[in-house]
Order: structure tokens, then sequence, then C-alpha cells
């Protein structure tokens, strides 16, 4: 009879400890959910890819899981009222223990700049399938290029009445329109795309590039990539101007 309980508590050490196994292998990987600006982000949705898939929602910018040796990719996910802000990361686990991974999530603006290009294009399509049917017109081309060359000669003959612009008035003129810049941005929410400022002011598209370089060079704005197109970022100091 003793032999025979020997026996069971023997097995059941043997279950207890194969049950326990993986609990002691496993690793927490904990961190905390960011946006740009370094706030951090409750209610974001994160998901792992192990199996099954564990999800979990950020409680005051905060997640955990518990993993199992191997590789992984973490998504995290966050909803705001008009854009949708994502972020992936690749982990690979060797061993037990905790670890902090923190996570900062971009906005995703790639759906609604490919939007835009692809509207361009149609319309260049279809501006350009128009003049193949009407054919080259060469005696419109002569006559528009003579007049050109008119225009030309009677602007260069008559450039020195033309005024010059004090450097002071343009340094003064280019100061107001850099503060429009940073005026719309600050109504905008403290980001916006380079099109979305490109399509507030009457100005070229280099014009507003070098509008943004300089406003990035004194520190006031901060320029990301993002997919095909540019997001530009209100900082702490621009906030003040």
């Amino acid at each position: 009879m003793e032999i025979k309980k020997s026996v069971l508590v023997f097995i059941f050490s043997i279950i207890i400890l194969g049950a326990l196994a993986p609990i002691a292998n496993a690793a927490t990987v904990q961190g905390s959910v960011f946006d740009i600006f370094l706030d951090e982000l409750d209610k974001a949705v994160i998901t792992i890819d192990t199996e099954p898939q564990q999800t979990s929602v950020s409680r005051g910018g905060v997640y955990s899981f518990e993993l199992s040796p191997g590789t992984y990719t973490i998504n995290a996910v966050f909803y705001g009222e008009d854009t949708t802000y994502e972020a992936e990361e690749e982990i690979k686990i060797k061993k037990e223990g905790n670890f902090r991974i923190d996570l900062i999530l971009t906005p995703n603006l790639d759906q609604e700049i490919l939007g835009e290009d692809n509207n361009e294009f149609e319309e260049l399509n279809t501006d350009f399938t128009l003049e193949e049917e009407r054919g080259i017109n060469w005696g419109m081309i002569i006559t528009l290029i003579a007049i050109m060359l008119i225009i030309l000669y009677f602007h260069l003959s008559k450039s020195h009445f033309i005024r010059e612009v004090d450097e002071s008035e343009l340094k003064s003129e280019n100061e107001e329109e850099l503060e429009r810049v940073l005026k719309f941005l600050k109504n905008f929410g403290g980001r916006a795309t380079q099109k979305d400022i490109r399509k507030k002011f009457p100005s070229s598209e280099a014009k507003i590039s070098l509008m943004i370089t300089e406003l990035e060079s004194k520190g006031l704005v901060k320029k990301i990539k993002k997919g095909r197109g540019n997001i530009i970022i209100l900082t702490k100091e621009g906030t003040k101007k």
C-alpha cells in the first residue's frame, strides 16, 4: 500500500512539473504605447501573432504579454477622431525574463496620400489623351514661341524700369508667411500633411517646401516622411510662437 502511494505521488509530481514547465520558460513582454508627441495612448489595441493570437487593450497606455521563446510580430493600432495611428515591431525571445518594449505609433496617411496621387494621375492621363486626339498644331506652336520671344525682348529692354524690392520688405513678407503657416498648424491640431499646407496657401510647391525647411531649421516644426508624403508637426517651440 505504501508503495502504491509513493508511485501515485511520483506520477502527480511529474504531471505538475510538466504543467509548470511552459510557465517557467515564459517571458513577460510589457511596455507603454505612445503617439508621436510621446503622450501615452489609452485603449490602443495591441496584437501579437502567437498561436492562438493574443490581443490586449492598453490601460493607461500600458500593455503586457506572457510569451514563450520564439520570434513574434507585435502590431498596435489606435483609432483617433480623424486619423488612425499604427506601429509594428518584430521581437525575438531567447530566454525567460522581463522585457520592456515601448511602442511609438505614427499616423497612417498612406491611403489618403495614395488616393490623392491616383486622382492627379487620372486627370493628367485624361488631358494627355485629349491632346493626342487633337493632334499637334505646329502653326499654333510657332506663333506662341514668337509671342514669347517678343514679350521677352520688351521685358529685357525695359528691365531698368523695374523697381528693386527692398531686402527688408522681402524679409518682412517672408516672416509673415511663416507666421501664417505656424498659425495654420496650430488651428489644424498641431500637425498636417504638406499637401494640406499647399492647398491652404496659394504658393508653389517649391516655395512651400522652402518655408517648411526654414521653420524646421529654426526648430519650430518637425518633418516626418510617411509613405509618399510628409507630415509636418508643430514642436513645443513652435506652439510658443
